[in-house]
């Protein structure tokens, strides 16, 4: 940073001194008044010495910098580079956004498929399967399913849950046989980011208008609001959530909660919304941070500052131990409940796909932005061990 801002100063000082000597070499006349001089207490001599000085040695970096370019990267400079390669880039593009799981089994190769992987992994760990749904179709035996969807992103993963078949083109590049995906015969999704929501909206039209291929028409709610909001859940959110939910409830259904990656955001913690879950008569289930018992106080400092930046927090962040604690206060029988730590098909993993991605969007004049930040934060995360990557699950 610190070679940066002297480049920098030194580019920024070149600059003026071009415009303070050029004219003076080029077209015989001084452009800086003598009362500079005076006030510098320079004269017009040392003054034009020490701005030739700083012009040469501009040129003598850039010269430096072509050397090196050819010495070292064996190739002649192109006029053109790369950048084309953004004309062949397609849209629309998969939106799915959580850390992902990138499984020891077979690893996923792109962000999406491990965004959906890591939701696979929760469900599996929540005891759903397409067999399962098989035979309790068979005996008769199965209840109708709600499942409410606590930050459910862009829609990609709401295609996931409530689809039969990929509806873009682009959901073919991740879709799969759905072996842990049950049907959800009520599907109410509820996000605070409002340009999700309405990107959101429009996938699920598209779902609605692919219905001719699908087994019937799904049933999906999409709202725009804060799910951390305090109070019994009939009273905290607007009247229309509350209209179905209430609508839901009359089926008496199979009830699940689900939170993806979002649940650590929530304000001023997440156990308000936990407990009303469990009163709710809810199942829950979630990828979720935990601390690690062995963060020392360095570390937890630092984890407390980053986690007021990424807003989140610092009340979300306790053990497996007390996560547990808190899910058997909510209610929840402790042995319905697990947490499983997935740590390592997380954090390290994603710092990798992040530096690589980087590398392969700035052959191209792009790069991950603000991701980069990120990149440090997972890859940290991963060495240290300081965060826990958790699926947790707690049956009502």
């Amino acid at each position: 940073m610190t070679l940066q801002l002297i480049t920098y100063v030194l580019d920024t000082a070149s600059i003026g001194a071009a415009v303070s000597v050029l004219p003076r070499i080029i077209f015989g006349f001084d452009p800086v008044p003598p009362t500079i001089y005076d006030k510098l207490g320079l004269t017009s001599d040392v003054y034009g010495a020490f701005c030739s000085g700083l012009l040469l040695l501009s040129c003598l970096k850039w010269a430096l910098r072509k050397w090196w370019r050819k010495a070292h990267g064996g190739e002649k400079e192109s006029m053109y580079g790369l950048q084309h390669g953004r004309l062949h880039l397609k849209l629309p593009t998969p939106m799915w956004m959580n850390m992902g799981y990138w499984g020891h089994e077979v690893e996923a190769s792109t962000m999406a498929e491990a965004c959906r992987d890591l939701l696979k992994m929760v469900l599996r760990e929540a005891g759903f399967s397409s067999e399962v749904e098989r035979a309790e179709i068979a005996r008769g035996t199965r209840r109708p399913k709600v499942l409410i969807d606590l930050g459910f992103g862009c829609g990609d993963q709401t295609i996931y849950l409530m689809s039969d078949t990929s509806v873009r083109s682009c959901d073919r590049e991740w879709w799969d046989e759905r072996e842990y995906c049950p049907k959800f015969d009520h599907y109410i999704g509820i996000t605070k980011d409002a340009t999700q929501h309405r990107y959101a909206r429009k996938r699920v039209e598209e779902l609605i208008g692919h219905g001719q291929e699908q087994r019937s028409e799904p049933n999906i709610s999409l709202f725009c609001a804060d799910a951390a909001t305090p109070g019994p859940w009939t009273t905290s959110w607007n009247k229309d959530i509350k209209s179905c939910i209430e609508d839901v409830l009359e089926v008496d259904p199979d009830r699940w909660v689900l939170a993806l990656d979002t649940i650590y955001h929530f304000s001023p913690s997440r156990w308000p919304l936990i407990k009303y879950a469990h009163a709710f008569q809810a199942s829950f289930m979630a990828f979720d941070l935990c601390l690690s018992p062995q963060a020392t106080r360095t570390q937890r400092i630092i984890l407390r500052i980053l986690t007021a930046l990424m807003g989140a927090p610092w009340a979300n962040f306790v053990t497996p131990v007390e996560y547990r604690r808190k899910l058997v206060e909510a209610g929840y029988p402790t042995d319905e409940i697990k947490i499983v730590d997935v740590s390592e098909h997380v954090f390290a993993p994603l710092a990798r796909y992040l530096e690589e991605q980087d590398a392969r969007l700035k052959m191209l004049g792009l790069g991950i932005g603000s991701f980069s930040v990120a990149k440090y934060m997972f890859n940290w995360w991963g060495s240290s061990g300081v965060v826990r990557g958790v699926i947790v699950v707690a049956r009502r």
